[in-house]
């Protein structure tokens, strides 16, 4: 049987299909170097690193699977040179995310929050004539990145009435009511800015204190890409000074969050933790990576390998 070695947790439906026709092994991210060596296969998620490192201490790997979209903790280059398969499940939380996104903004905008006592008839009245909030209709989102998930999240947001900015490295086209524009314009111009990017080199700290003071001021920020990407004393000191007005915060640098993160405690700020594609059916189109280990040991082509 095929040894494979589980570095991180999978749904259960999916260990048990591997179980069922491989030699399993299952350890913690740290512990993937103790266990490596007599693995074919290797199923990780976000932590684990595989990188020349790990590679040189597993001579019979054969397929790294990596149950979910994002491969930074992956050196595919370096795997591949090894003749080693690198597997991903690239479409598998995309409308998970989308849907925190959409929420996130709605939630930001209407501050709906839950009237869990009897407020009495003065206190009931006072309180409905104190909520307000913004309609998104008629706002501008500015989207940084308009793969999967941005693309769809600009769809969403065009139809709830939005005005949709998007800036990418490719000349993307859609098929709906939005406008490409270059980073400046889009800070300048989005009362609402998300950002859905890969980390890497160009990528690392793009929100950082100078692109923030291009934002258009009160403009309101969403990370659910990856942590790297933003700087979070630069934020933080730009949600206390008022130029941005709100964020919710789902992907963090480091994971989790130190006791001293300089988001902690401030108002207007929601963290969630990096929970955006944490929807059930999401998490387990994610662990089906492990069909795609299994075909590749088996000699079969893969149906999401890595991108060259």
């Amino acid at each position: 049987m095929h040894k494979i070695l589980i570095s991180e947790p999978l749904n259960e439906t999916s260990v048990e299909y591997l179980t069922a026709r491989a030699d399993v092994i299952r350890c913690q991210a740290d512990d993937a170097p103790k266990h490596i060596a007599e693995a074919e296969g290797l199923v990780v998620r976000s932590y684990t690193q595989v990188n020349d490192a790990l590679l040189a201490l597993a001579p019979k790997l054969k397929v790294v699977g990596r149950a979910g979209v994002a491969l930074e903790n992956i050196d595919v280059h370096a795997c591949r040179a090894r003749g080693v398969e690198v597997v991903h499940t690239p479409e598998a939380n995309t409308l998970a995310v989308v849907d925190y996104i959409i929420g996130v903004i709605v939630n930001m905008n209407r501050r709906f929050w839950p009237m869990d006592h009897c407020l009495g008839h003065d206190g009931f009245h006072v309180a409905r004539k104190a909520t307000f909030g913004r309609f998104i209709s008629g706002t501008t989102l500015g989207i940084v990145g308009l793969g999967r998930i941005g693309s769809r999240v600009g769809r969403a947001a065009e139809a709830l009435g939005m005005r949709v900015l998007y800036n990418d490295i490719l000349d993307i086209k859609v098929d709906y009511q939005a406008e490409a524009v270059d980073k400046p314009t889009l800070y300048a111009q989005s009362d609402i800015i998300t950002i859905h990017v890969p980390l890497d080199s160009s990528t690392i700290e793009m929100v950082n204190a100078e692109s923030i003071a291009s934002f258009k001021r009160g403009a309101q920020f969403i990370n659910a890409a990856r942590g790297q990407c933003v700087n979070y004393h630069a934020l933080a000191d730009a949600i206390k000074s008022g130029q941005v007005s709100a964020a919710t915060i789902d992907c963090h640098h480091p994971e989790p969050p130190p006791a001293d993160y300089p988001l902690f405690g401030l108002e207007n700020v929601t963290l969630t933790p990096h929970i955006a594609a944490r929807v059930p059916d999401a998490v387990q189109k994610m662990c089906d990576v492990v069909h795609d280990v299994l075909a590749v040991l088996d000699g079969k082509d893969p149906k999401f390998p890595a991108p060259k």
